[in-house]
């Protein structure tokens, strides 16, 4: 598995969350997103790690420092960028939450 490679057992809506944030990162780049780490677990994979946040999502996305950082983490001050990858995922009724400096989830929308 390629970093940025999108687990086969995903839901519908994360794989298209996955696919959602390499995509953007694309478009800002220029090129294929790179990362230092494996980016993309189901809940089940991170509930079975251990992790403390992200148990009840759709999808947990490990950014630590690489291409997907700057869209999902807020110490990078790339709002506009943020507020896309915001916008792009919400189309599709999905939303993204931070969980650490190093992680974020990905959850439905729920009803209003």
């Amino acid at each position: 598995m390629t970093n940025l490679e999108i687990p086969d057992d995903l839901a519908p809506e994360a794989r298209k969350a996955a696919e959602i944030l390499i995509a953007v990162a694309r478009e800002e780049l220029g090129h294929d997103p790179s990362a230092g780490c494996r980016s993309f677990y189901s809940a089940a994979e991170w509930r079975a790690r251990g992790e403390e946040y992200g148990r009840q999502s759709l999808l947990v996305v490990v950014h630590d420092g690489g291409d997907l950082a700057p869209m999902l983490n807020y110490d990078y001050m790339c709002y506009p960028l943020i507020e896309e990858l915001e916008r792009k995922l919400r189309a599709v009724g999905l939303y993204a939450e931070n969980c650490t400096c190093w992680y974020s989830a990905i959850y439905a929308v729920g009803p209003a």
